[in-house]
């Protein structure tokens, strides 16, 4: 701030340059199908980039505590998962949204619960509909992660900003793992992929595909 303020001149660099090419790029007139994945605790800090995106998307898959407003909006019992109860009006309408436009927001049909957010939490796998009020829902199951990665795969354009589930123990990693190879093998078939935030960077370095990402944020 200090150098811009006193400088003669001051311009953006190449690498701001760069980003402002490559959303432009994803967003402005992107190859179809777009597929954006928003994931992570809180609705709230990226119900402006939801409600922005819905309006743009093809497919707008969210995850983590987004997922599981979504999932109180659609009428789903969550146990005592993360999620923003206050928040489901906000996922109506982004729902609403993407409905007049045809565009699709699949949430999960099975998912992975424990009772306890932790390394060593016992895992089980559930039904969307089944999980207990003494359960918390970690990560998308296996049959979710395969119509997601299918629906990924078709995409020519992607962009990602956060992980599916808590990927950082390996009882609920799968899912975003799935997510991360699906984007990667678009790519080597031509899609266009960008991905931002620093947990989905986490995940493109845990699972290698850092060289079959088009753009990292």
């Amino acid at each position: 701030y200090g150098v811009a303020k006193f400088a003669p001149i001051a311009c953006a660099g190449p690498l701001l340059a760069a980003e402002i090419d490559a959303l432009t790029r994803a967003l402005s007139n992107p190859k179809r199908p777009l597929a954006a994945i928003v994931a992570g605790s809180k609705v709230s800090t990226k119900l402006t980039l939801l409600n922005n995106l819905a309006q743009k998307v093809d497919r707008l898959i969210v995850g983590g505590g987004i997922a599981n407003t979504f999932l109180l909006a659609e009428g789903f019992g969550i146990g005592k998962s993360l999620a923003e109860p206050d928040l489901v009006p906000e996922c109506k309408k982004v729902l609403a949204t993407l409905a007049a436009k045809g565009a699709t927001l699949p949430l999960p049909i099975d998912v992975v619960v424990a009772r306890e957010c932790s390394a060593t939490a016992a895992a089980t796998i559930r039904r969307a509909d089944d999980v207990h009020a003494d359960e918390m829902i970690l990560d998308i199951g296996q049959q979710t992660a395969l119509g997601l990665s299918h629906l990924l795969r078709e995409a020519g354009t992607i962009i990602w900003n956060g992980p599916i589930g808590v990927f950082e123990f390996e009882a609920f990693s799968e899912g975003t793992r799935q997510i991360a190879l699906a984007i990667a093998e678009a790519t080597a078939n031509g899609a266009f992929s960008i991905a931002g935030g620093g947990d989905t960077l986490a995940a493109i370095a845990r699972y290698g595909i850092a060289d079959r990402i088009s753009y990292i944020s």
